[in-house]
């Protein structure tokens, strides 16, 4: 797979499962749904999928929802995209210089990306809202 043909339902498994690893309990799907600005019926879709590809774990009724099979340190995104992407096939155009040349340039990225955890995803988000916040605070002491 060519990495800027990076499907919409991986993007949403991966913001699902960073999601769930920053409530650290369990969430519903609507609720899960709104965090990640996807709609319910395809965030449904996705957490099932993810159920069975053993990422997380599901419970029936009003106490039930939705939780990582493991702790986020546990769970890489290489993990997620090959198991997203067992049934995809390559792209015919292998003989293409444009496509060998992305391919060997987003191949480093690519590896990279596939070590991240969700812990290091998350990590990586607070200290960007931690950040934004510190940024706000120094915009109103100036003030």
């Amino acid at each position: 797979m060519l990495w800027l043909g990076f499907p919409k339902r991986l993007l949403s498994a991966l913001k699902g499962l960073c999601c769930l690893a920053q409530s650290q309990q369990a969430m519903q799907a609507p609720e899960i749904a709104e965090r990640i600005g996807v709609s319910k019926s395809e965030t449904s879709k996705v957490m099932q999928m993810l159920v069975w590809g053993g990422f997380v774990t599901s419970r029936r009724g009003s106490k039930g929802g939705f939780r990582l099979a493991a702790t986020p340190d546990q769970i890489t995104t290489g993990d997620v995209v090959r198991f997203f992407l067992s049934k995809h096939q390559e792209e015919p155009d292998r003989d293409c210089p444009v496509v060998n040349v992305l391919r060997t340039y987003a191949a480093p990225c690519q590896e990279a990306f596939g070590r991240l955890t969700l812990a290091d995803i998350t990590a990586q988000r607070s200290r960007f809202l931690v950040a934004v916040a510190e940024k706000e605070e120094l915009k109103h002491e100036a003030v």
